[in-house]
């Protein structure tokens, strides 16, 4: 087994961060010596934000972090890892945390003459604004005054003051 590490462009990691999916399709050229099985990291402009297995065709998502771990090697596309380096990121890694139950919540004014229609606009704002424009509040399940805004996944100060 070897080693990767896979840095995305902006637009794919900000399409990694902004829906689940399941695997990152190895686009272009795959290095040689890649193989099935293979334990990859994969890195965004901040660091490495996951770690993943190839699974012949795309990387299959292992592990997702909610902070990037940072990393040297950040040039887009494929780098190998030597096992002394892996090791050295791996224990750069949080603890794995517990899944716990979480509220997620999108709302905004809509101005409408029916529920029906303000139904329909907000899923239109939804669609056109998507996960890159609509800050989504997120807290603990019970407790939710811990909340906090996130946008693409990552904090987001919805003050508009602070931007």
């Amino acid at each position: 087994m070897r080693y990767w590490l896979l840095a995305l462009n902006e637009d794919d990691f900000t399409e990694q961060q902004a829906y689940e999916v399941d695997s990152v399709e190895a686009a272009g050229s795959l290095p040689a010596g890649l193989a099935e099985g293979d334990e990859i990291a994969l890195a965004g402009p901040r660091g490495v934000f996951a770690l993943g297995r190839f699974d012949g065709t795309a990387v299959v998502y292992r592990r997702r972090l909610e902070s990037p771990v940072e990393s040297d090697e950040l040039s887009e596309g494929w780098s190998e890892y030597l096992p002394d380096a892996w090791e050295a990121l791996m224990r750069a890694m949080p603890v794995p945390e517990r899944k716990g139950d979480w509220m997620v919540s999108l709302s905004m004014p809509i101005e409408a003459s029916d529920r029906a229609e303000a139904v329909r606009q907000f899923w239109s704002y939804a669609r056109s604004l998507g996960p890159a424009e609509l800050p989504t509040f997120v807290a603990p399940y019970g407790r939710e005054l811990e909340g906090t805004s996130f946008l693409l996944g990552e904090e987001h100060e919805q003050d508009p003051e602070e931007d």
